[in-house]
């Protein structure tokens, strides 16, 4: 899997905490463990990770680059690497970031794929990622998940920036 293109997404941090059981079924959320790593930078490069992603039985790992454009709007190149040149990547960790550590619950909103992250570190943070065609998009969120934040251009969600340690 390659893509190479524009990222636009919107981040929600929910103030009440990661949803129930019950209302992650209701949703019909399918949860996928994801591990990722922050490489070391250069000064002006994108910012680099190596992301693995467990699904159930299956196990995919992601090269990803990514630079800001402006506002919610990244450029993004990501693609899937097999597992020895995963093993390389993370010879190139910083050593300034932890490993993000997650579990992503995925499922279907109103026409929208809504990713709900609940970290491990730091405890108790959870997220919610909607990517969009339009920067002016207002995607709707599902009112059993409670409370919630606009974070989208607050840089400390950044997941480069949650991995400093």
């Amino acid at each position: 899997m390659t893509s190479n293109g524009l990222e636009i997404e919107r981040k929600y941090r929910l103030l009440d905490g990661a949803p129930s059981a019950g209302v992650l079924e209701r949703l019909g959320a399918r949860p996928v463990l994801v591990e990722q790593v922050y490489l070391l930078a250069t000064d002006d490069a994108p910012v680099r990770r190596v992301r693995l992603w467990r699904d159930g039985d299956r196990t995919k790992r992601r090269y990803t680059e990514k630079r800001l454009v402006r506002g919610i709007v990244r450029e993004e190149r990501e693609i899937e690497v097999d597992t020895a040149e995963y093993d390389r990547l993370l010879t190139e960790a910083d050593p300034a970031r932890r490993p993000i550590r997650k579990v992503r619950h995925i499922f279907e909103y109103r026409d929208r794929t809504l990713e709900l992250d609940v970290f491990e570190e730091p405890a108790g943070l959870v997220v919610l990622e909607v990517e969009l065609e339009r920067e002016d998009d207002a995607p709707e969120v599902p009112p059993e998940l409670g409370p919630y934040e606009d974070v989208s251009e607050d840089p400390r969600y950044l997941n480069v920036n949650l991995a400093l340690r």
